[in-house]
């Protein structure tokens, strides 16, 4: 596949969209609402709703892995499995961040062996339109630690007056084809295999080293303060892009004898979370499930796949009701 570019002038940018909208049955975007503090994906309209600054305080995973799922319901000794709508969806204004989580979550539910029930249907259904920063969105960033990669249909970069659409997939470079069969070469032009050394992460002010990060395992007067701190609340799971923690359970009648078994979202978070029968918890002390997120996110998913689960969007900081700071205590 060769990459394309194309420059798009700010003002032509409802014709992006407009194709967008012809490609899908839905778009989510970036929404800040003047009640709402909070930047939230939404489904919008018009490129006029979307906010262009900040980046969204949750995260677009639920659109290939919601919070809850029914994976068969039963009646009696029948079975049945629940015809799944799969729409099309865009997902505009994405984050590297976010992006690379999309990568990493994949890897989890798309190429193991069984794939994520429903999430390979999902995912072919779903167009990804990133967003590039060229600044931190706020202090809580650290993506430029993280050696993100840029995994995107189409992704855009504010080149001042225009846009630069750039396309990473045969999915995203056919909607730039689409795009220039309705434009005029006045407004766009066409740039191939152009060097992605000039789209390198923002310098972020905070960083995170994780070199000797096993070193620090045993030492929990590090983690002791944190864990402290700690709410057991899950927000930081809730909150992460690459968080995928899932419990499976039943729901039935009084009688037992219809209902439907459904994965739910969960995390690691919780005390019950590893709990097994005859009451054990294998990470019953709140220290030992706050280490074992930290790791799990930066070197035991690092071990197993060659890269970090963590990409550096700073939202389990950002979302800490105590505001733990994590990279501060690996510093």
């Amino acid at each position: 596949m060769k990459t394309k570019e194309f420059i798009l002038p700010k003002n032509k940018l409802p014709h992006f969209f407009e194709i967008l909208q012809n490609n899908s049955d839905e778009i989510i975007a970036p929404v800040k609402n003047m009640e709402d503090p909070f930047l939230r994906m939404q489904p919008v309209e018009s490129v006029e709703n979307i906010c262009f600054e900040g980046i969204s305080w949750f995260t677009s995973k639920k659109y290939v892995f919601p919070e809850k799922k029914t994976l068969f319901k039963f009646k009696g000794e029948k079975i049945e499995i629940p015809d799944n709508n799969f729409p099309k969806r865009v997902l505009f204004g994405l984050r590297l961040c976010d992006l690379n989580a999309f990568h990493i979550n994949d890897e989890l539910f798309l190429n193991q062996d069984p794939a994520f029930p429903g999430y390979k249907e999902f995912r072919e259904n779903l167009t990804l339109v990133g967003l590039w920063c060229h600044e931190p969105q706020d202090e809580y960033c650290f993506c430029d630690s993280m050696k993100l990669k840029h995994h995107y249909d189409l992704c855009l970069f504010d080149e001042g007056d225009n846009w630069l659409v750039r396309s990473g997939s045969v999915k995203g470079e056919k909607i730039l084809d689409n795009l220039h069969e309705i434009s005029t070469t006045s407004f766009v032009e066409t740039r191939c295999n152009v060097s992605l050394q000039k789209y390198d992460p923002p310098k972020c002010n905070r960083s995170l080293s994780t070199h000797d990060i096993k070193d620090l395992f045993e030492k929990n007067e590090i983690w002791q303060q944190g864990a402290k701190d700690c709410l057991s609340c899950g927000d930081c799971t809730t909150l992460c892009p690459t968080c995928l923690c899932f419990d499976i359970e039943d729901e039935s009648d009084l009688a037992g004898k219809c209902g439907e078994r459904c994965v739910k979202w969960d995390s690691c978070m919780y005390k019950d979370f590893t709990l097994v029968a005859g009451g054990h918890h294998f990470r019953g002390e709140r220290i030992d499930r706050f280490k074992h997120r930290i790791f799990h996110k930066i070197q035991y998913f690092q071990a197993q796949y060659g890269t970090s689960m963590c990409t550096g969007c700073g939202r389990c900081i950002r979302g800490c009701p105590t505001k733990i700071d994590w990279l501060e205590m690996i510093k």
